[in-house]
């Protein structure tokens, strides 16, 4: 018999992967729609290279799509993490932004996104994955 934790497990990396993986691609899903032009300037004119917008995009996008699939979890979830780790960054460089804010800039998000997104490349997808029917989780 499946020990209730494992359900309650399975369950919980399912949620993780679905809300990460679906925010992550309505904030990827603008830029495939010449966006990414508009964001590479932007990252521009805060003194990023713009080609990062472009895979800011892949990632967001189309690593949404993987992790919801619970497809090349471990693998989607460390760039995740590594991108989380690379906006706080910037936002507490080149934007100045404080952990909690009201009315500025802030990253506490970024900070969960990347907690999550460590927790799915450290733990796995789950037993609710393409991983893990294939063998990879």
């Amino acid at each position: 018999m499946i020990e209730l934790y494992v359900i309650v497990l399975t369950a919980w990396l399912l949620i993780f992967r679905v809300v990460i993986g679906g925010t992550m691609m309505i904030h990827g899903y603008p830029k495939l729609k010449d966006g990414s032009r508009q964001a590479g300037q932007w990252m521009k004119s805060m003194g990023i290279p713009p080609w990062t917008a472009t895979l800011a995009m892949i990632l967001e996008f189309f690593g949404g799509i993987l992790l919801i699939a619970g497809f090349l979890t471990r693998l989607v979830s460390a760039f995740m993490a590594l991108f989380m780790i690379s906006n706080i960054i910037m936002k507490k460089t080149k934007m100045k932004a404080s952990y909690v804010s009201q009315d500025k800039p802030s990253y506490e998000v970024d900070v969960l996104y990347l907690l999550i997104a460590v927790t799915l490349a450290v733990i796995g997808p789950g037993l609710l994955s393409i991983d893990h029917l294939i063998g990879l989780a």
